[in-house]
């Protein structure tokens, strides 16, 4: 008997919203992924992360959680890989104006939101909404 990963452990509904987002992300231009770079350092973001670490503990989905944070990282790598060089009409390439900053930062909200969507039917609404963050106008 195969064991299937922790992601296909997640109620149906979780993975179908997963697979939504993901959709969504891959039409995001990567000229526009630097306004998901938030870094939130507000009380209420802390809160919502700490809880989210919490319900990850307590329902059995750390695993889950961290297996669509390591996607999501190496997403975000991917796509930086693919659209961190352009060519102009002179044909030389040149690097995008995306600071290490702004990418660590995109990394972070980006693991943030799939934590966030790995837990939405078990934490907080506002927790969620807090998690997801600028990423939440992307599943819209």
């Amino acid at each position: 008997m195969m064991n299937s990963g922790p992601l296909d452990q997640l109620p149906r509904d979780i993975r179908r919203r997963l697979d939504r987002f993901s959709e969504a992300v891959d039409r995001v231009g990567y000229d526009q992924l630097p306004m998901f770079a938030v870094r939130r350092r507000e009380p209420a973001h802390r809160r919502a992360v700490e809880a989210a670490e919490l319900v990850a503990i307590e329902t059995g989905r750390e695993a889950a959680v961290q297996a669509a944070r390591l996607i999501g990282a190496g997403y975000i790598e991917r796509r930086f890989s693919q659209g961190g060089f352009r060519t102009t009409l002179g044909l030389m390439p040149f690097a995008s104006g995306i600071s290490g900053p702004e990418r660590a930062g995109l990394a972070v909200s980006f693991e943030e939101a799939v934590t966030g969507l790995v837990l939405a039917d078990v934490l907080d609404e506002a927790d969620v909404d807090e998690l997801l963050g600028p990423w939440a106008n992307v599943e819209e």
